[in-house]
């Protein structure tokens, strides 16, 4: 097999992806993607390591709405993203979403590397995320979304105080932090404030 067939660059393995390349260089050099240098210097990203990234993701899994990207949604139709890998909290969150912007399109992940793939492919206006996830925890996860372009919007749910998220890194200020199980109230203002300002 050749190189070519066997391997990708950067900017062939985040369309495959549908994250940026920084994002992937991140990745190789955290271990969750394999990669090699040519004797020019060019990094060359192991194809089945990327296909294997997608499939442990199911990716093929999910809904339509993940695979196509949201571009003018009304403010009244936002696109949200919920992350969790706990499915009871996301299940739990997602109701709650439901209840306040009922004709809302909801995405769900279960971790940090699906939902970036998803903000990749579907630019939602607004990511809720658990901070405490294996492989990748959310203040990693939020510190790619904002090195992008245009980020989105972003409230952060945990148990955890500011202070004990700390120990994984710091969360950023400007992000809004909600305390597990969320409070619908709060909710329903943070969602409020987030349209306000993005309007």
């Amino acid at each position: 097999m050749s190189e070519r067939a066997a391997s990708y660059t950067t900017i062939e393995a985040a369309k495959q992806l549908g994250i940026s390349p920084a994002s992937v260089q991140r990745w190789v050099d955290a271990g969750h993607l394999k990669a090699w240098k040519t004797l020019g210097g060019h990094r060359r990203i192991d194809a089945a390591s990327v296909t294997a990234l997608l499939n442990s993701q199911s990716l093929d899994a999910a809904p339509p709405a993940a695979q196509a990207p949201a571009q003018s949604q009304a403010l009244d139709e936002p696109t949200l993203l919920l992350v969790d890998d706990d499915d009871i909290a996301r299940e739990l969150l997602e109701m709650q979403v439901r209840m306040l912007l009922p004709s809302a399109n909801l995405l769900l992940a279960e971790n940090g590397f699906q939902a970036l793939m998803m903000v990749g492919r579907s630019a939602p206006d607004v990511v809720i995320t658990d901070m405490v996830m294996p492989h990748m925890n959310g203040i990693e996860m939020i510190r790619q979304l904002q090195a992008s372009p245009k980020p989105p919007l972003i409230i952060a749910v945990s148990s955890q105080s500011r202070e004990n998220l700390a120990r994984l890194g710091g969360l950023p200020d400007e992000v809004l932090l909600l305390a597990k199980p969320v409070d619908q109230a709060l909710l329903a203002s943070a969602l409020n404030k987030l349209q306000r300002d993005r309007g």
